[in-house]
């Protein structure tokens, strides 16, 4: 668990760029009253294990490491539950703010960055740290207990559904446009936002359902013994009566009010990976403005089949055919982009994989295909293999929907193919 409040509050910030992190440190300096810059993961890793940090900062970009995983192992750290992570980032933030959140971030900011909203936003954080901080983890302004006690039910109630005792569901809400109303209006006025929505979730759902927040911008709830038909229902009317908030506190007309997804306990996974899945679909759903904001997840079927693969490394591209055939994909290699833009299962591809540095020139590859109007509708995703940021950014106007770091993570590989793949 976090270490006791303090009058001395410490920063952490995660920049291979000193200047870079010199430059954060001085927009936000009247906060903290100590800061360590590292400028690798491994350094990161290492103040962390000695100080107690109130808040990390970090650019996901390291010669030594995924960011993304980086953030996951943070969010996973029981002791930074209620220390908030932020994420600054060349990336342009309609593409990589809600990747991020998936992984645990409670903010996320592109640069160049508005400093007097950066300011205020790290105040709010800060604050509300603070208060946990000195509740141990209970928020009790709005009503939810701890990462820890949700993660003890969690265990007592996969126990019961194990001995066939309970059935229960686990629930994922994001609060749209939360971070506007705090930024317009107050920590005050975001947290009796948050606080009516729970209030009315224990009233729709079921009065002893349990909640935590589970990132500063996140809701988990557990519910046993109810109906997923009711459950639904009931979320429904908390994302109508939400939505009617918002519009009423900042005259805010284009929302869908909270996104929310469950899904039914599964005594054989682990807390984390149902939170992965749940979090995973969430951003799905968040990316598409015509999803159904409210969900209920299941391991569906792939619906397109197919992937294409652009790499001139022969080992590259059998490891990733090898894992994704594994998990029901059919694969094809390409060098010639005529060889593509002929291909004949367009309408079954979940992804095209292009490496950054196939002769042609990886960026160049994605623009061409972009040009073409069957193909900019297929999801693809650069294989970087050196992470430089301004690379993925550049990646991303070209058209890339995605980016993975080399050596890839086949777990990762697969989970963001089947994303695409639904």
């Amino acid at each position: 668990m976090s270490h006791m409040p303090s009058t001395q509050k410490e920063l952490l910030i995660v920049e291979q760029h000193l200047e870079h992190a010199e430059d954060i440190y001085q927009d936000i300096s009247q906060y903290f009253d100590h800061y360590h810059i590292a400028l690798s993961l491994s350094e990161a890793h290492s103040f962390i294990a000695e100080h107690d940090f109130d808040m990390i900062i970090v650019n996901p970009f390291f010669p030594d490491g995924s960011g993304r995983e980086f953030i996951a192992e943070l969010m996973n750290n029981k002791k930074l539950y209620t220390t908030p992570l932020i994420v600054v980032s060349n990336l342009p933030e309609k593409k990589a703010k809600l990747d991020f959140y998936s992984y645990g971030a409670d903010a996320y900011f592109e640069i160049p960055y508005d400093k007097e909203y950066f300011r205020k936003t790290i105040e709010e954080k800060l604050k509300r740290h603070i208060r946990l901080l000195i509740h141990k983890g209970n928020d009790r302004d709005m009503g939810v207990g701890s990462r820890l006690n949700f993660e003890e039910n969690f265990k007592n109630t996969s126990q019961l559904i194990s001995d066939n005792k309970v059935n229960g569901f686990l629930g994922l809400i994001a609060p749209a446009a939360i971070d506007f109303v705090i930024r317009d209006f107050g920590l005050e006025a975001g947290d009796r936002l948050i606080k009516t929505t729970i209030d009315l979730m224990r009233k729709m759902c079921d009065k002893d359902m349990k909640v935590a927040m589970w990132t500063q911008k996140s809701i988990v709830f557990g519910i046993v013994n109810k109906k997923e038909t009711d459950i639904l229902k009931g979320l429904e009317q908390i994302r109508l009566n939400y939505l009617g908030e918002m519009k009423r506190i900042c005259k805010l007309q284009e929302s869908p009010g909270l996104r929310a997804v469950i899904k039914p306990i599964s005594a054989k996974k682990t807390l984390e990976e149902q939170m992965k899945q749940l979090l995973s679909h969430l951003v799905t759903i968040s990316k598409d403005e015509n999803a159904v904001p409210i969900q209920v997840f299941s391991d569906q079927a792939i619906k397109k089949h197919h992937v294409i693969l652009v790499d001139n490394d022969p080992v590259s591209v059998n490891i990733i055919s090898h894992r994704l055939r594994k998990e029901g994909f059919s694969t094809d290699s390409f060098y010639d982009l005529r060889d593509i833009l002929n291909y004949p299962y367009k309408k079954d591809l979940s992804a095209i994989l292009v490496d950054s540095m196939i002769p042609s020139g990886g960026i160049d590859f994605l623009r061409e295909i972009n040009k073409d109007p069957e193909l900019s509708k297929i999801p693809a995703i650069l294989l970087s293999r050196y992470g430089h940021e301004d690379e993925i950014a550049e990646a991303f106007e070209a058209g890339a929907e995605d980016y993975l770091m080399k050596p890839i993570s086949l777990v990762e590989l697969s989970a963001r193919v089947k994303r695409f793949a639904q």
